[in-house]
């Protein structure tokens, strides 16, 4: 990271998109609940380095990690969170390629048979090397079903697991997963995937985990050992310092890591409302916000751009807000049909997001190969909606509750404007509103009627799609 006079601000423009998600599968515990920003001073915490201090960066974000624990995570910014400690076999670069982190290489000459080359000069900051024995005791553990490990599907192309992704194999790994030596594994696939599905999900998703620390631990409480809540022998570029539920988490750099040391000594995230980033980064308490989970509201880009200790720069979108729906709950077509015309996507894009954005009803943006143009343009149709809703015979006396997680701010908007909209048509819907690891908990183990959630538009487990 650079460092000058200016600090570095990126405003992502905007996207909005609502998609009508027929089922939301995952039955996993919660990750530990915090309230966001309600602990955030105005003035810089005592004991959070200020940002003139050398070398110190402090970011600004909305969403509360909650956890770095990688099997406990429920949300994109936990995922960062513990991939800043644990280094995937790859990770997904701004180019939508790949850049190899544990792994030195990963290569298949049948698209169901990969060799993993593991760095040999990745170590653990106590000072062993990572080996393979790390990677396949990692895998055993997100894929055992005693762990309850968060997203277990992306592993689920792995010989040995089941359709969640869960070991079938009565051993400790899947048996698709061999050692071949110390630094070498093979991972064999029930059918061919592309060397890029293969990095998009079991690269980027196995964060590794030392077996020297953890593996004498009982599966049934590993996610909640003492180890995980507080790390303190890891492999990534950063290592944990603290966290505070509700106000902020802070690392130290890894001053041994395999690439050399950061040039940051101290990465702070502030758990902030987005009206409290603009007002920090107007005051110098914070450098930067952190694009994807650290939005400033649509109402501040102005007030931001014209800062004179800020450098704005506007970037390519890099996730989508979806609607979903749980069918158990919905499970007419025909309300869910006249849910999705009676949102006014384009009045959404225009008003609250200034036009600053385009509406898409897939998962994924335009930047994604597989983008169909074709298929881009959702209908509004009130009429429509009230006639499809009048044929459902759906009682419309039944409350439906709108679960919308908070921190950001512009989201929060956008719910309340589509549960006016679902109102219009004689919907009984009533906004709850929580954290998102509170929210994310409810959606992943389907206990919510509606929710408005945001989710990276390269997605974790693109074969489930």
């Amino acid at each position: 990271m650079k460092f000058g006079k200016k600090r570095t601000l990126s405003l992502i423009t905007a996207i909005l998109t609502v998609i009508l998600i027929l089922s939301f599968t995952g039955c996993v515990p919660a990750a530990p609940t915090a309230t966001p920003g309600s602990a955030v001073p105005s003035t810089p915490a005592t004991t959070l380095d200020t940002p003139t201090a050398s070398k110190v960066i402090n970011i600004g974000i909305t969403n509360d990690p909650a956890t770095v624990n990688p099997l406990a995570g429920n949300n994109v910014f936990a995922s960062t969170a513990s991939r800043l400690l644990f280094l995937p076999l790859a990770a997904l670069n701004e180019d939508l390629g790949f850049t190899y982190q544990l792994a030195e290489s990963v290569t298949t000459e049948d698209n169901q048979l990969f060799t993993v080359k593991l760095n040999p000069n990745v170590k653990w900051t106590d000072g062993n090397p990572v080996t393979t024995d790390d990677v396949l005791f990692s895998l055993g553990i997100y894929t055992n079903p005693d762990v309850g490990a968060q997203s277990p599907s992306t592993y689920n192309t792995i010989v040995g697991t089941d359709n969640a992704g869960l070991n079938t194999s009565g051993s400790e790994v899947p048996e698709g997963a061999k050692k071949v030596d110390d630094t070498t594994l093979t991972i064999e696939t029930k059918y061919p995937i592309t060397l890029d599905i293969f990095n998009l999900t079991v690269g980027q998703s196995l964060r590794t985990l030392p077996k020297h620390i953890l593996g004498q631990e009982d599966p049934k409480n590993i996610i909640k050992s003492a180890f995980l809540q507080a790390p303190d022998v890891t492999n990534g570029p950063f290592t944990f310092k603290e966290y505070v539920a509700g106000q902020y988490l802070s690392y130290e750099a890894n001053k041994d890591y395999y690439l050399g040391a950061p040039k940051i000594n101290t990465l702070n995230f502030k758990i902030l409302s987005g009206t409290q980033i603009t007002a920090q980064l107007e005051s110098g308490e914070i450098d930067m916000n952190f694009p994807l989970v650290g939005n400033i509201p649509y109402d501040d880009y102005e007030r931001v751009r014209g800062l004179t200790n800020v450098r704005t720069e506007e970037g390519i979108p890099s996730n989508v807000q979806v609607l979903f729906i749980n069918s158990q709950v919905v499970d007419n077509v025909k309300v869910r049909q006249a849910m999705s015309l009676a949102i006014d996507r384009d009045s959404i894009l225009q008003n609250i997001l200034k036009g600053d954005g385009y509406i898409t009803k897939t998962p994924v943006t335009n930047r994604i190969q597989y983008w169909n143009e074709e298929t881009a343009t959702p209908e509004y149709d009130i009429e429509k909606a009230k006639q499809l809703l009048a044929e459902s015979g759906w009682d419309l006396s039944k409350e439906l509750v709108f679960s919308v997680p908070t921190g950001n701010t512009t989201r929060e908007k956008v719910g309340t404007i589509i549960a006016e909209s679902l109102k219009s048509i004689g919907l009984n819907v009533t906004i709850q509103k929580a954290d998102l690891a509170t929210t994310l908990g409810n959606v992943q183990k389907s206990n919510y009627d509606l929710s408005i959630i945001g989710m990276p538009d390269v997605p974790l487990n693109i074969v489930s799609y």
